[in-house]
């Protein structure tokens, strides 16, 4: 069920805190006027969002993460955990590659405010609140076998460090002016349990090739390609935090991982499941598809199992934010935060395969014209949902199981 506006609001309003329910508000309205009839352009071309991430800018809302003592939002890392989530299971209803975007640069302001000394938090918080956007390097190819996980290196010289190594899936990387390019020191070159290093990187250095060449079936804006650095020098004032300093962090930054994933699943489902409820009234309005009860029955049943899934799926996804809330301030809540993130991720992922999915069949053969472009839906979803596979969190919360027995 799609509930009216108000409905909505009446709901929000007792399960979110005032400033939360406004920023989601604020959020929406971008999604409706901006985002949302920019999205699929963005998806037909193969473009990065920049109507979205330049509306976005307008509003201040690149600055969610920068603490409120910086002129920021004082979201996410010590701060309010639960806002990422939903403005990123918003914004994903309209534009998932937008959605992504945002995600990977709060990903990056929030560990300038982990890792950062005053000097570059002073300095990076102020280039985000001016627009400059973060993308967060990680991925790698790598050879079969066992062997370092990371192959980009850092090597020591006068003043800072000489970058070597490519990189995949570097999301964000046409729009960002900076990125953390996940490494290790060359003299631990050689070892898989080598202490990460986390360069911030300026992407139009020397040295530095986006190369563009992201080509996948869904997130077609995510510009999630190949970039690429050769001896490109780091000052020592851009090597946040000592190598391996992330670690103490990472357990937070896991489960945030997998709750923000999970809260895009949820958006994509949702704006896929409100799709088609428009499209359902429309042909009803024509005099389509209607019994003498005014609803086709088996179009009702599945419509009704969607909103089901999709009430289960949030409500996972608020419960882990909460929890990991809770967890900055008691460690102890730590086994049950894994918990709900791998839950949250493993409904979600199930909710959005078959609600993308799911919509065809409440809609006929005309909703899988290209004009509709409706499975815009569900490539985004399948795309997405492939980072780090869910079978993986199936296991572990098993396991969990199987040792409390």
């Amino acid at each position: 069920m799609l509930l009216t506006e108000e409905q909505r609001r009446q709901v929000e309003r007792l399960e979110l805190t005032e400033w939360q329910h406004g920023l989601l508000l604020q959020v929406r309205e971008l999604g409706r006027s901006v985002i949302g009839p920019a999205a699929k352009r963005v998806d037909r071309d193969g473009d990065y969002p920049r109507e979205a991430i330049e509306a976005l800018k307008r509003s201040g809302l690149t600055a969610l993460a920068v603490p409120q003592a910086a002129g920021g939002f004082g979201a996410g890392f010590r701060g309010d955990v639960l806002a990422l989530p939903l403005v990123l299971m918003e914004i994903a209803s309209w534009c998932s590659s937008a959605s992504q975007v945002l995600a990977l640069h709060n990903s990056g302001v929030q560990y300038i405010h982990a890792l950062g000394d005053e000097a570059q938090t002073d300095f990076f918080f102020t280039e985000v609140r001016e627009g400059a956007m973060f993308g967060s390097f990680g991925s790698e190819n790598r050879p079969d076998g066992p062997g370092p996980r990371l192959r980009s290196t850092l090597k020591r010289q006068d003043g800072g460090y000489l970058l070597d190594g490519d990189k995949r899936f570097a999301t964000g990387s046409p729009g960002a002016k900076w990125a953390f390019w996940h490494s290790v020191p060359t003299e631990e070159a050689d070892n898989p349990q080598a202490p990460m290093a986390m360069p911030v990187v300026a992407l139009d250095a020397p040295g530095i090739t986006v190369h563009g060449d992201w080509d996948g079936i869904g997130q077609r804006g995510t510009g999630s390609g190949t970039v690429t650095a050769r001896q490109v020098f780091i000052p020592d004032r851009q090597l946040i935090g000592r190598p391996g300093a992330f670690a103490a962090h990472g357990e937070f930054f896991a489960a945030q991982f997998n709750i923000h994933f999970a809260a895009q699943f949820t958006g994509i489902a949702y704006g896929a499941y409100r799709e088609a409820l428009r499209y359902a009234a429309g042909k009803r309005a024509a005099g389509q598809s209607a019994d003498a009860e005014g609803a086709d029955p088996v179009l009702a049943l599945r419509l009704g199992d969607m909103s089901a899934k999709l009430a289960a799926s949030r409500q996972l996804v608020l419960h882990a934010a909460r929890l990991l809330q809770a967890y900055q301030e008691t460690p102890e809540l730590l086994p049950s935060v894994r918990a709900a993130a791998s839950h949250a991720k493993i409904i979600a992922t199930e909710t959005a395969l078959e609600v993308t999915s799911g919509i065809f069949q409440t809609m006929g053969a005309r909703a899988a014209t290209r004009e509709n472009n409706f499975d815009m839906y569900y490539r985004n979803a399948r795309t997405l949902t492939l980072h780090d596979p869910v079978d993986k969190h199936r296991e572990t919360v098993g396991r969990l199981q199987l040792v409390e027995l």
